[in-house]
């Protein structure tokens, strides 16, 4: 594992016969009471959309800016819009239905960019979306995300998705908690380790594995920071 800190973010989008989007927040919140006040997780994400249009054209609409907190982020969507968050050095958030290939891509068109700009991007730092289903049977992981990336695209995008939700699967997380945090932390190295990561749960069924999961993956976190002068 290397320096990287999270945050948890939450999609709450629901099926009929599931409970209301406000409720499921109110049990995620539960959730993330019962871990120490001590805690890594910076935030409970709710992302919040900006839209910049350019006033000389229509087409030169950027992506969607993301506040966290108090920062701004630049949803990665596009060469066009990671170009000029480069400009700005304003850091990206890379999303959660985009394959790794992909991300990385971005990432180094971001870094091209701040150069040709001439823009010290030394220390930005930006966040990856991640699902987490945590199952020391894999396949039984990778099924739950199936299933709620499936019903995910089926709510919100029943005529116009032309992704591959496997691929997807494979560039999110599943498995054994020691894989997935295995795969976290080499994924950070991967991306030069400028990337914190906001991590998604809900496709667990088990609420009380979840719950064990983000209390003992925070737990970890703090160690590994306070060991290595991180907090």
């Amino acid at each position: 594992m290397n320096k990287w800190n999270y945050g948890v973010f939450f999609v709450n989008f629901y099926n009929k016969g599931q409970q209301e989007p406000s409720k499921t927040m109110n049990n995620a919140l539960e959730t993330l009471r019962i871990i120490d006040e001590d805690t890594s997780i910076y935030d409970v994400i709710n992302i919040d959309d900006h839209y910049l249009v350019k006033k000389d054209s229509e087409d030169k609409k950027l992506a969607s800016f993301i506040t966290l907190g108090e920062k701004l982020y630049v949803l990665a969507t596009s060469e066009n819009t990671v170009d000029i968050a480069a400009k700005y050095a304003l850091p990206l958030v890379f999303k959660w239905d985009d394959i790794n290939e992909e991300r990385l891509k971005l990432l180094s068109f971001y870094n091209a960019s701040a150069s040709k700009y001439n823009k010290n991007i030394d220390l930005v730092r930006h966040q990856l979306m991640l699902h987490v289903n945590v199952n020391e049977a894999e396949t039984v992981a990778k099924e739950e995300l199936k299933l709620y990336i499936e019903n995910y695209v089926a709510c919100t995008q029943p005529s116009n998705f032309n992704g591959s939700i496997d691929s997807i699967i494979q560039s999110n997380v599943t498995g054994s908690y020691k894989d997935c945090l295995s795969y976290v932390a080499n994924l950070a190295g991967k991306f030069d380790n400028t990337v914190d990561f906001l991590l998604c749960f809900e496709s667990m069924q088990d609420q009380n594995k979840k719950k064990s999961v983000m209390i003992d993956l925070n737990n970890q976190v703090i160690k590994f920071r306070q060991d290595n002068n991180l907090i």
